[in-house]
Formats: C-alpha cells, structure tokens, sequence
C-alpha cells in the first residue's frame, strides 16, 4: 500500500514541478521537520499565572463544554469568579486551486482568468463539536499535536508549561530539520530560556490527520506534501498510518503568556505562529477565531450574554445580561477578546499597517548598515507609530539613528563590548547582540557565546528553527506589514459556520463585515477574522489575540456605546505588553518557600535566589529587587486577605502576613503604574529578612501561605510600570483537593505535639572568655532540621579599624561589621554569614565617624537599639545584641566590689578616642608607692580633646593604688597595669584627693628607645572631688571595676550545642495521652477546622479533631450502647506523606474524624465513646464527645 502511495506522490511531484510551483516569494521550509501530529500526543494543561484561569489542549482548544463550570475557565480565579468561555478554537482558512485533478494552481493571475480550475475550501482548526470527521465518524480532521515538544513521561499529562521542568522533551527541543536544541532548557519565546512571562505554555500541532480531500470518493484532491505520509517519521501513529500527508500543509506553533504584575493580572495571551510547510503557495487565506461565550457561567439555554464591538479599540466584550453568574455570589464582570496581531503582507508594495513602511518582513537577513531615515517611506507615519513622549509634553519624538537593513523599525540595540575582546562580559552592555539563542551574560541560564558566532558580531541574526535575537526577526512583532483585522461577526449558528461547513465559514468571514452590537440576551458565539492573504510556501505568518477581564456593572448600562473604563485600561496595557514584543517588566527569580507545623505556630523560610540573581532586561539588567510579600489564606484560592482594591474597588491585591523590603529609600506607595487609581506599596525600609514564624493560627486549620519576591518598577521616560511580583501555582481539583503547587507555596497544619514527643533544644552556650561582651541566644526554629548533638562556634569577623595611637600594642579602636557560623562537628563548614552587604532584616545600619586623627570611616554597621536575629540556619537562628556602637562604660556593671567612696569616672566625649576599652580594677593598698607613673613630657589632652597645660601634669608620680586590666599581660603573666598622671588642677604642684583628678591611661611600648614611655592616650578619669572630707576617701584594700561594652574580636570564639528531637520517648507517652482531647466537644453544625469549599455544587466536609494522640495509635469510635462506629489508624510519620506539600510527621499529635460511619454514612447527633490505644505502648485513653447537628 505504502508503495503505491509514494509513487502516486511523485507522479504529483513531477507535475507540480513542471507546472511551476516554486512561487517567486516562496521557498523550502527551513523550520523544524515535524511527523504529522497524532491523537496519542494529545495534552491538557492550566493557564493560572494569574487572576485568569483557563483550560487548554496542545489541539489549539482553548477551555471546554459542558458542565465543567470554572474548571475550565474562570476569573477571577477565586471564589468569587464565574465561568467566562465554553471554548475557544482557531480558524485557518484557505481556498485552494487545482487542475487536472491533482495539480495545484497558485499564480493568481491565472486564478483570476481561467474558468477550467477547481476550487477547494478548507478550514482547519481543533474543537469539541462540528469537526470534520472521516466517512465511519471515527477519527476527526483537524489539527493534532506534534510529538517532540513535551515530555512523554507517564507523569507528565501536560503540555510544555515553563514553570513545570518535567513538562520538558528531555533530548531537547525540535530545531530545524531533525536537529535538537537547548536540553534541560525552556525553549522561551525569546531564546534559551529566556522567561518574560510569568507563565508560558508552548506546543505544536499540524493538520495532516485531514484528509477531507484525499479520499477514495473524492475526484479533484490535494496533496500537500507529494511524497510525505502519516507515520513516515517519528513514533507509529495511532491513526491514519500510511495515508497521505493531508490538509493544507499547515505548522502552527502556540504560545500562552501571562503576567501576575497587577497591571496585567487580569488577562492571558495567545500567540499562533503559522508555518507553510508545503510544497505550494496557499495563495488565498484567512486567520482567525471562534469563540463561544459564557459569562457567567450560563451554557446553553437560559444563556443571556449581550455583547459590543468597540472599533476604536479593536476589542470585543461580553457581559452577562442579568447580572447573575451560576451558582450566585455576585456580579461576573465581563469578558474582552482584543486581536492584537495579524498576518503580514509583504509583497504588495503598500503599507498596509500605517506604520511609514513598506512591505516589512520578519524573516529578512540584515546585509547592510543604512541610513538614519532610509528606508522609510512616511516620516510623519513613522514617528505616529514607533515614536515616544519622552518629555511628557505630550509631542512623539523619535531618535533616527543608523541602522541595519532588516531591522526596519531600527529598534535594535548593539552591544558594547569595551575591551574588545569578542566576548561580552557581566560588566559590559550586550544589547540585543546575544546571539540566535537569545540568551546573553546576565540570563540565568546563559550557556557562553553563541557555538555559531552570531552574538557579540554586532549584526542582528537569525535562524528559523533556532531562534533571532531581541527586537528583531521573528522576536519583534514590529517588522510585520500586518494586514490588520478585517471582519468580526456574531455567530448564532455555529452548526453552519465553523469548521465542518469549510465554505460557508470562508463566505461569512471573508465579506469584510463588522457587527457592532449584540443586545437581545442568548447564547452567540464571536469570529475574528484577517484575510485574505497569500501564505507563500515556507514562510511564518502571526496572529495573537488576548481575553481580558475586568469587573464592570455592564448591565446595568442599557444601550451602547458602552462605558468599561477599568477595562478599557486593561486594553492599553495589552497593547503596550504586545507593541513592546511581549516584553512585560519581569518579576524577581521566583523563592523557594519552605514551611513546618508547630504547637500554635507555623515556622516559614525562603532561599535568597531572588535577592541575588535577579536582572531586569528593561532597565539594563540591574538588579531591581525590593522585597518579599507572604501571603496567607484558609483557603486556596487564597481569597481570605484579597481586600486591597482598586480606585474601582475591585479586589486586586492581597494584604501580607508579613513584608520586608531592601533598605534603599525606596518606599511607601508608587505614584506611577498605577492600577485603575491604586499605587502599589514598597515597604518600609525595613531590611531583608528570610524567614517568619506565624503564631496567629489555629490548631488543626489548614493555612495556605504564598511568598512572592517584587520589584520597585520602572519610571523611566515614558515607560512606567509598576512593581512585579511572582506569580504562584494552588491548583484545586473538582474534589476540593490541591493537585499542584508552585515552590514559592505551602501548605501547613499546625498542630499539637503527639504523645511521647521531645523537640529539639539547646545546650552548652559558652562565651569561653571573649573579649566581646555580646550576648548570643540560638533559637530552634525549624525543629525536624535540627541536627542532633551538633557543636557550633560563632565568631563576629573582622572588624572596622581606625587609626591608632602610634607606638602602641594596646590601643582598639573598631566597630563589629559581621558574624559567621561554623558547623564544629561538620568539620568547621562555615554554614552562615552576614554582613555590610549581605544581611538580614535591617541588622546594619548606615554609620560615618570623622575622627580625631585627621580621617573618616563610613560604611554599615550592627544596629545596637534592639535584638538582632539571623535568618535560619540547619532550622535554628541566633539572635543577638551588641552593647554599644563604640565602646563605652557600663556604668551598671562598673562599682566597688570593696568600698563606697564617692569616685567619679569620667570617659572621653568622642568615642572615636576610646581606643582602650578594656575592664579595670582599681586596687587601693597601704603602700605609698604602689604604682609610679612612667609618662615623659608629652602632650597630653582631656576628655573633651582639649590639650592640656604641661603645668597641670604631675608626671612619674607616686600612688598608693593601681589600675590593672584583666584583659592584657605584661612580660610576667601578670595583668597589665595602666599608667597614672595627676592633673593638677590648682595648679599646687601637689596630688590633692578633694581637687585634683588622675588621668588613666596607657603610654608607647614600641618604637625607638626615646619614643618609648610616651603619653600614648587616656582611656578615662578619676577624681573624688565630690567627697568632702578624706576619711571618705578609699581605703587599702578597696577595689573598683569597671566594665566596659564592647563588640567582639576576631579572635573570640563562642560556641553551642544542640540537642535533636525525640520522636518518642516512651516514658512520656502515658502521660502526655491523658491531655487527648476532642475538638470542638460538643460539635455543632460547623468549625473553623473544616476546609472552604468553593464549588457551590460540593456539600460541606465534617470533621472534628483528636488532639495530643501518638504519632502512631488507633482510634475507636463506638455509640454509648458499645456499639463500634468507626476506627482511625493513625500513621503520622514523613514516610507517609501523601504529597510533595504534605508535612506530617512523626511530631504530629492529631487526628481527624469525618463523622461518618465505617459504612460511609453520617452519624447521627448524640453521645459518643472513643479509645486511644498507642501502637508502641499499648497505653490507653478513654474519653466522650457529643455531636449537635
């Protein structure tokens, strides 16, 4: 059979060949050399990136029918959103031309004349109902996925979705011809994975499953493709093998886009990148779409949608006639479908899209450097279209510049690569000048230079199937001479106008017709259309189309035109996202957020991914992070906090449990990008921090937290958009049940401790004799990450250093600007670091010090006015003080250890003078020379940095006391003693105890020989002159201490211990089950325990709680006759996790009931037994409960 199929082929072949088929604009299809798609490869997937959720198969259907509800489509995706659409399909049409049967005709000049061809009409597309079947109606004809562009895996159902790896071909992705590309990598609209949206699908499907003109009845046929067949590659088909390659040849590449930034959460993007991948040109063709409308939820009859066509902004929008939505809860808001992008005409010679140029083409190679204004063929066109308010005085400008041939709008950029290396390093501006890959230095995945030498060769590139670069190609929506839309309809009977019936579809949607209001409530469905247009052979045409949401009061407006401002809105900022290639400001790299349950607290962390790798393209890659957000919810459609609106007052944001944001000055709320009237709030300035404990929760409820990482926006020029944020994955099934979570999502319970369980603890916090007098507290926080009997150090590194008083060892002068953990048993890993520019919260603060000695030092420091914390560490954290930003006095802890006589101290004013800070004990004796001074002549100076008169100094004096410091050695190992000075103050010539004072300090004890014994600085001064006798003053044996607050050394060492959880301890099992109990006793009706339901068709779960059972028991239930209800078998332990978000574990100490009987069924209301027996112990508790219905 194969065999007389191909030679049918080329007999076509050779008389295609000979009737001249090779179109002049037409050439051989240069893209991937897919296998005819097949119903086996058929996928289905979510788009829920944001405030939009919709159902798709990689067919190109777009949501579903019937009595799907919002599983399908709904907005906003939470509780109180509707089902929008019953379905969305593409509509490709073509009129083709044949003679002698078989042959393809398709010079238009010879359509147009002869009267002797036959005419076939097609219309390809993929739907749930009035598809094209074969004769025995077992196989529809239409459009069927590709193989090749997802991953096949059994655990994976969907499409290729950008924030699901596993969704990935593992081999790579289908590049031109059967070569692979970009293994492990998302194969990004813009390159090796380049992610501009928040959340992408991509798939790929073709029409040569239809063989509607290719059957054994049919006369006139055609083949496509001569010579190609179902199943001549790839995997064996399961249908159709071995027939011809049918339909018209037709390659359609699908991407959805959508971005959680507030400005766009409330639509999705369709973009349909069209490949003709025949033999022939298609010389007439249509692009369009069906869509069938549902606001409301209404399908079928009693549906009562009314809808406008809005010529000025090329958008149509439905809303529900009534107001209601199925189910009831509110007003469904409408629906807006707006066609942003149409298929080129680059052959006609006119400028068919307004834009001052003449037959753009996206697949151009650039040859040539042209002229700022060459190629142009309307100035004035030009700058209306691509121009810009730079100054806001409401005049477009536009800077002409030269440029390259193919880039006909001149938008892309060179890169500057400074040290002409070839090479465009981290510190150098690549531009657009990436490569083919699209991926350059600063992109999270950027593999090095292009293999193939196109990035850094300062040209624009590109190569179909691989990919161009930014802004040019295939990338920049711009060089299309789009041909715009030509028809919009109303469609009320879609059993004759879609794709079955392929020529009535081509008549209703090629008569250039726009309906402008459909006001008599029904069920319609809407057709957009473009065309008609020559698809040459070989060659890629667009068409994108975006639905938009917004919350407008539509019906109780009653008669056009139609006032939707918050919509209308929306609509320019789908405009600005298409007209900016879909280069939407990108939110920070998405957090991983871990979460665990507690006894009356739920512990949260997240990694610093998005702190430290995050570039915005749009602002030339800096990194513009600004802050977390975690959000909190009992329910998953995270509804519970959603009360931040809009000037409109519809919901739009959620209000944080928690918030911190970089110290940058860049807070309050935005005065730019706002959303109908609102700013979006920055922060505070309060520091970074990378955890959270929450202890406003419940035991026993179910709490979904969401982190996002957002940026500060941008306000440049005329480009202002306000702050992304991450988008965030909480599917829920029909059953209520969460299916699918993204990694910046948890999902916790917290609960009480079972019975038996020790958490983890600490032990061994030791200073061991720092200098520093800081004060370190370890903190258990994540407990199940705990190490058990772990030693770790602590040290406060290297610190700030100012100028010292020459020829000394013992002056300090610093300021502690980090700390670092080190895991002692782990081999001295150092396991966490913080500091000037890499800490958490607001721990450092801004700090300058103009000296004394002639210099500054500035920089970031310890905050000193409150508790510091660190973030987590193997599940602790350390919080800490510092007593002082410089050294002072702690005049709380300095005193007579013996004695009471009035001593005053006195310490330098500038702190930056404080440069011995060490603990003293001044030590009064009956010896009359116990110490004697040792300073020269030299220049001594106050407290207050005032020199001092040489005539005030009694020099190498004579003391019966001595000041000494524990801190320092002399030679011996004795404690060092300071240096003595009498200020003379009545200038007497004599040390008077009531008038005089005695400087305390230090003098030089390195140097020359004569530089030694020098006055080197005070540290502080006594005197008594507040006594008024001397029988007040000290006496032998008297001693005085003072302390200093001071940082910590480098050298100083502090050090902890841990002590690891106990799943069970069996002495404590018996005891802790008598504290089992059953929450809430009685029951009645409800409790805040039981999960919200979203589907007003599902009942209400029941279920009431056991608290503080055995990780592992068994519970039975039995009426007061003795009668066994039900029995629970309690298995809380991590190796019975149900999911990757479940986090039971042994530490679990709770169970649920869900009030039914072991034969399924509700319990009655009354008086019920239970009994606890642990699994390890066999101890028992008994106890009652009562249910009030």
């Amino acid at each position: 059979m194969r065999r007389i199929v191909s030679l049918l082929f080329i007999i076509v072949l050779l008389a295609g060949l000979a009737s001249g088929v090779w179109a002049q604009y037409g050439k051989q299809y240069e893209g991937p050399d897919d296998p005819a798609g097949d119903k086996e490869a058929e996928r289905t997937g979510i788009m829920n990136g944001n405030n939009v959720l919709l159902f798709f198969r990689n067919t190109t259907e777009l949501s579903d029918c019937c009595n799907l509800g919002y599983w399908v489509s709904h907005w906003p995706n939470d509780y109180s959103g509707s089902k929008m659409t019953d379905g969305i399909c593409c509509l490709f049409g073509a009129r083709v031309y044949v003679e002698k049967d078989s042959i393809p005709v398709t010079d238009i000049n010879q359509i147009r004349t002869r009267k002797d061809l036959d005419t076939l009409y097609f219309c390809q597309g993929s739907y749930r109902e009035y598809m094209d079947t074969s004769p025995d109606g077992n196989v529809e004809w239409g459009l069927y996925p590709v193989f090749g562009y997802f991953n096949i895996s059994e655990d994976n159902p969907n499409p290729a979705m950008s924030n699901k790896p596993n969704s990935w071909p593992p081999a790579g992705w289908p590049a031109s011809g059967d070569k692979l590309k970009w293994p492990g990598v998302w194969n990004g609209r813009f390159g090796l994975g380049i992610m501009k949206a928040d959340l992408e699908s991509y798939f790929v499907a073709n029409d040569a499953q239809d063989q509607e003109y290719l059957g054994p009845e049919d006369k006139v046929r055609y083949y496509p493709r001569p010579g190609r067949w179902i199943g001549d590659k790839g995997p064996m088909p399961s249908i159709q093998y071995g027939l011809p390659w049918g339909g018209i040849g037709l390659r359609v590449e699908v991407r959805g886009f959508q971005w959680k930034n507030p400005e766009a959460a409330d639509c999705i993007f369709w973009e349909y990148t069209i490949a003709n991948t025949s033999n022939y040109d298609l010389p007439e063709m249509y692009f369009g779409y069906h869509i069938d409308m549902a606001v409301g939820g209404e399908e079928s009859e009693p549906a009562d949608d009314v809808a406008y066509y809005n010529t000025d902004l090329d958008m149509a929008f439905t809303w529900d006639y009534d107001g209601e939505m199925v189910g009831g809860g509110g007003v469904p808001g409408c629906m807006g479908i707006a066609f942003l992008e149409s298929p080129g005409v680059s052959t006609d010679g006119k400028d068919n899209d307004s834009d001052g140029l003449i037959d753009e083409q996206r697949d151009n190679v650039a040859t040539r450097l042209i002229g700022p204004r060459e190629g142009i063929a309307n100035i004035n066109d030009f700058i209306a279209f691509f121009g810009s308010d730079e100054d806001g005085d409401g005049v477009l400008t536009y800077d002409f510049h030269e440029h390259w041939d193919a880039d006909e709008d001149g938008d892309w950029r060179d890169g500057v690569d400074t040290n002409g290396d070839g090479i465009y390093q981290k510190n150098e501006f690549p531009g657009d000048d990436v490569g083919t890959d699209g991926s350059g230095p600063f992109d999270l995945d950027y593999p090095g230079p292009d293999a193939n030498g196109t990035e850094c060769n300062h040209r624009p590139d590109l190569i179909e199937g691989l990919g161009s670069e930014p802004n040019f190609g295939f990338t920049d929506v711009g060089e299309s001479d789009m041909l715009g839309l030509t028809s919009f309809r109303y469609n009320m009977n879609w059993s004759i106008y879609l794709l079955r019936n392929d020529k009535a579809e081509w008549d209703f949607l090629t008569q250039g017709i726009f309906d402008e209001a459909q006001t008599t409530p029904t069920n319609f469905c809407e057709q957009f259309a473009t065309g008609v247009f020559t698809l040459y052979q070989g060659r890629t045409e667009r068409i994108s189309m975006s639905e938009l949401h917004a919350m407008e009061r539509l019906h109780e407006q009653s008669a056009p035109p139609y006032d939707a401002p918050a919509l209308f809105k929306l609509k320019e900022v789908v405009q600005f996202i298409y007209e900016t290639d879909y280069q939407f400001a990108q939110p920070p790299l998405m957090p991983t957020l871990k979460a665990l349950p507690g006894d009356g607290k739920v512990f949260l962390s997240w990694d610093d991914i998005a702190q430290k790798y995050t570039y915005e393209p749009l602002l030339n890659n800096v990194n513009d992070f600004e802050g977390y957000k975690l959000y909190k919810s009992t329910d998953p459609y995270m509804s519970d906090d959603k009360i931040i609106t809009d000037g409109f007052g519809t919901p739009m944001l959620i209000k944080p449990v928690f918030e911190c944001d970089v110290v940058d000055g860049k807070k309050n709320f935005t005065d730019f990008g706002l959303v109908n009237g609102a700013g979006y709030y920055l922060g505070s300035d309060k520091g970074i921090t990378n955890y959270f404990t929450d202890t406003d929760v419940i035991n026993g409820q179910t709490y979904y937290y969401v982190l996002v990482a957002y940026d500060y926006g941008i306000k440049t020029g005329d480009v202002k958009v306000g702050p992304s944020f991450n988008t965030y994955t909480l599917n829920v099934g029909r059953d209520e049940t969460v299916e699918e979570v993204s990694k910046n999502v948890a999902i916790v319970t917290p609960h009480q401790n079972a019975a038996g369980y020790a958490s983890p603890s600490i032990k061994d916090v030791s200073a061991n004799n720092a200098f520093g007098k800081n004060v370190i507290i370890p903190n258990v926080v994540f407990p199940p990450f705990v190490k058990p009997d772990n030693a770790y150090k602590v040290k406060f590194g290297s610190a700030i250093t100012l100028k010292r008083p020459a020829n000394t060892s013992h002056g300090l002068c610093y300021v502690n600007n980090s700390i670092s953990i080190y895991d002692v048993t782990g081999g001295g890993k150092l396991i966490y670091t913080e500091n000037d520019s890499n800490f958490a919260g607001d721990n450092f603060e801004f700090w300058r010090l103009d000296t004394q000695f002639g210099e500054y030092k500035e920089g970031y420091r310890f905050r000193i006015d409150d508790d510091l914390s660190t973030a987590e560490f193997d599940g602790l954290t350390l919080t800490f003080r510092l007593p002082a930003r410089e050294p002072e006095i702690n005049y709380v802890e300095s005193g007579w250890i013996k004695g009471s006589a009035p001593i005053r101290l006195t310490e330098p004013s500038d702190s930056t003078t404080r440069v011995f800070p060490y603990d003293y004990n001044i030590v009064w004796t009956d010896n009359p020379a116990a110490y004697t001074g040792k300073a020269k002549a030299a220049t001594m100076k106050d407290e207050n940095f005032g020199r001092l008169d040489p005539k005030e100094l009694l020099l190498k004096h004579n003391f019966n006391f001595y000041v000494e410091t524990p801190n320092l050695k002399d030679s011996t190992g004795a404690n060092l003693k300071a240096d003595l000075v009498v200020h003379d103050i009545d200038r007497d010539g004599v040390f008077n105890w009531l008038v005089d004072r005695v400087l305390v300090g230090f003098v030089t004890d390195q140097g020359a020989a004569n530089r030694r014994n020098l006055w080197a600085g005070l540290a502080f001064i006594i005197d008594f002159q507040q006594a008024t006798t001397e029988s007040q003053l000290p006496k032998a044996g008297d001693i005085f201490h003072i302390a200093y607050d001071r940082g910590y050394l480098p050298s100083d060492s502090l050090t902890f211990s841990t002590v690891g959880e106990q799943m069970v301890e069996k002495s404590r099992i018996k005891e802790d089950m008598k504290k089992i109990m059953v929450v809430p006793n009685p029951y009645v009706v409800t409790n805040v325990m039981e999960p919200a339901i979203g589907n007003w068709e599902r009942n209400q779960p029941r279920r009431i709680m056991f608290t503080n059972v055995p990780a592992q028991c068994s519970i039975k239930i039995f009426t007061v006759s003795g009668l066994l209800v039900d029995e629970i078998v309690v298995n809380n332990a991590v190796n019975a996790r149900t999911s990757a978000f479940d986090s039971n574990s042994e530490s679990n100490g709770t169970a649920f009931w869900d009030l039914r009987s072991k034969e399924g069924l509700d319990i009655a209301a009354g008086y019920y037994l239970y009994r606890v027996e642990s699994n390890l112990t066999g101890d028992v508790k008994m106890g009652k409960f009562a249910i009030i219905k």
